[in-house]
């Protein structure tokens, strides 16, 4: 039996993918990265802090550039459109949370938007905690629940291998949102691979107990 869906954020629930693309390449390139690079090391799906320190050592620079970006991704919360038809997810009477590699100060926001904040019991952000696979392995344990009773919905080919790492199911969604096309998707063999969120209600109707 199910008895918590984890949803990933960017990619998954809503288009982000070129508010980051933009500004994250805006500020790094004039360092000398070139795109190519850049693009790269945003597909491993690390958290913007993580995903900086592939190419800045100074601490305090990072801070410096990740306030600029972040000051331009916001920017776009107004622009920001749902990945799909998030009113499906309501029909999936389980544990729901959101567990998200970006900030709250553009997650929330951006939520609010497009009044998806009481989808989720609980957001998670990446404000409050270091590593996501650790964070969920953590969650898990506190609320007595067990891996195989969680699904993590996730969009590109690094959620899978949390998913792995967790020993959960995954379901990934692919479409124009995903951040790994639906090719690179199937070769990380995930659990469940669907078009849109309205098949999870099914996938997770399938696990009974």
């Amino acid at each position: 039996m199910i008895r918590l869906v984890i949803f990933d954020f960017d990619g998954t629930i809503v288009d982000s993918k070129t508010a980051y693309y933009n500004s994250i390449s805006k500020h790094l390139a004039p360092l000398g990265f070139s795109k190519n690079k850049i693009d790269e090391t945003i597909d491993l799906g690390l958290n913007l802090g993580e995903t900086l320190k592939k190419f800045i050592p100074s601490w305090f620079y990072r801070w410096v550039v990740r306030r600029k970006i972040m000051k331009d991704v916001l920017k776009e919360v107004s622009l920001v459109r749902k990945c799909h038809d998030t009113s499906k997810i309501e029909n999936i009477r389980k544990r729901k949370i959101l567990v998200s590699n970006s900030l709250s100060e553009f997650v929330i926001p951006v939520l609010k938007h497009l009044r998806l904040n009481r989808l989720f019991r609980e957001v998670y952000c990446a404000d409050d905690f270091d590593d996501k696979t650790s964070f969920i392995k953590m969650y898990l344990k506190i609320h007595g629940i067990r891996p195989y009773e969680c699904i993590y919905v996730g969009d590109r080919v690094t959620d899978v291998n949390l998913a792995k790492k967790i020993k959960c199911y995954s379901a990934i969604v692919y479409g124009k949102c995903s951040w790994n096309s639906k090719k690179e998707l199937m070769a990380a063999k995930p659990d469940f691979i669907v078009p849109d969120l309205a098949d999870l209600k099914r996938i997770v109707e399938t696990f009974k107990g």
